[in-house]
């Protein structure tokens, strides 16, 4: 054990630097490499940490925040076992568990890494992003001409689904542009984090000369992109940064607030929208359209199980009986364009949480939600208002975007709170100046 402890602290710099080198670079090209990556940084963070001779103990050690979570844990469990796909829900709940250990003790772990091994990962991690960056601008800006170009000269490349691509004499000549939606979702969530690092690793003309090429690198890729949650994400996290810069807790509250108000408006303003019309809006693109029917669905259905919900992971199996396509899907698609259905999830992760985990989970996210937000004033004040623009960037993927059950989406929260816990450790370990 010893030989593997002064081998692993002998290789240190070389495993830091290629892992927070890669991570987010892998998880920005390929999104669904989060469920990896997720598992690798946070082995490398605890690993190296018990390898100095940390207790593990203190890596897991319960407070409030960690014991919230133990018991929304303990209720997804009970939850699955009344679910229509029992085992895919018991299997979410698992990887739900243990990205939440993860992350809770990698952030424990770089708590206690010493300022050259922050620095080599802060490092590290601007290479990844501001690499992954460049690539995600380039493709969105030349319509996927990397992408193509590797299906055309390495065909294994080529994903199994066909779906969104257009093919010519059997060749893939364009590919949907949702198709990249994941990587800009996941650049979203890289933003924050990489900006405090690079705020806090230079100093003077540079600082601000970096920080500026990769924010509006990061801008024009997203703005390129037809994501539009990832555009709604950006300029909430920029009104809040704007915000918490001045009133940082002014601001975490208003945040708070927000993640309370959103489970309590979400129904009533999924209803409204739908009398409104707003799925026959021709100012909407036709996702929006159908996002509303789905809201509308899932909201009339709620009342059937409102305290405790219909189960995890049911919505997606309601949606694949036969019988409930006919019946549903078909009922308004003439007049609508969608059919009147909840789909495979309501693409939005607070009335999936009503229909699904009912009252009761409501309740339990909310509290923990909480626990989470408002322990943002434990941090130094110049890191509050960026951690306060990484956590609204991430309530607005979850409120329009995908499944909550989707297991890289999990994966992916738990790098975002992994990036934002080193970015907050370096700035802990060796600013010189307030970024």
């Amino acid at each position: 054990m010893r030989t593997l402890v002064n081998f692993a602290l002998r290789r240190e710099p070389a495993v830091i630097r290629i892992l927070f080198f890669l991570g987010p670079l892998l998880t920005l090209l390929v999104p669904k490499a989060t469920v990896a990556i997720i598992v690798l940084l946070s082995l490398c963070c605890i690993g190296l940490a018990l390898a100095r001779g940390d207790d593990i103990k203190s890596l897991f050690r319960i407070d409030i925040t960690l014991a919230l979570f133990a018991i929304t844990v303990l209720y997804l469990f009970l939850n699955a076992s009344w679910s229509l796909d029992p085992e895919r829900a018991f299997s979410k709940a698992i990887w739900f568990t243990l990205v939440v250990a993860m992350s809770y003790g990698a952030a424990r772990a770089l708590a206690s890494w010493p300022k050259p091994s922050l620095h080599m990962a802060a490092t590290a991690f601007l290479l990844g992003v501001s690499a992954g960056a460049a690539i995600i601008l380039f493709e969105v800006a030349t319509d996927r001409f990397l992408t193509l170009s590797a299906y055309k000269v390495l065909p294994i490349t080529q994903p199994g689904s066909l779906k969104g691509f257009v093919l010519q004499n059997g060749e893939i000549v364009k590919i949907s542009a949702a198709e990249i939606n994941h990587n800009v979702a996941v650049l979203l969530l890289a933003l924050w984090p990489a900006l405090l690092c690079l705020m806090t690793r230079l100093h003077g003309q540079a600082r601000w000369l970096c920080a500026g090429g990769l924010f509006f690198a990061i801008l024009a890729a997203l703005f390129l992109s037809e994501h539009e949650s990832s555009k709604a994400g950006l300029v909430l996290s920029l009104v809040v940064f704007a915000l918490a810069r001045p009133s940082p807790d002014l601001t975490r509250k208003a945040v708070w607030l927000g993640w309370c108000l959103a489970f309590v408006l979400v129904i009533p303003l999924a209803t409204s929208a739908y009398k409104a019309n707003w799925h026959k809006a021709d100012w909407l693109p036709f996702s929006a359209q159908a996002r509303v029917t789905l809201w509308a669905y899932t909201t009339e259905k709620i009342p059937d199980a409102p305290l405790f919900g219909i189960g995890g992971s049911s919505t997606r199996k309601m949606d694949l009986k036969p019988e409930n396509r006919q019946k549903h899907w078909k009922q308004r698609q003439n007049t609508e364009g969608f059919g009147w259905r909840a789909g495979a999830h309501a693409h939005n992760a607070f009335l999936q949480t009503w229909y699904e985990l009912g009252a009761v989970g409501v309740i339990l996210f909310v509290i923990t939600g909480s626990a989470v937000i408002l322990s943002v004033r434990t941090l130094p004040a110049a890191t509050q208002s960026y951690t306060l623009g990484h956590i609204t960037a991430f309530l607005s993927i979850i409120a329009f975007s995908w499944g909550m059950w989707q297991g890289w989406l999990i994966a992916l929260a738990g790098l975002a709170a992994l990036y934002i816990a080193l970015a907050v450790n370096f700035f802990r370990a060796g600013a010189v100046a307030e970024p």
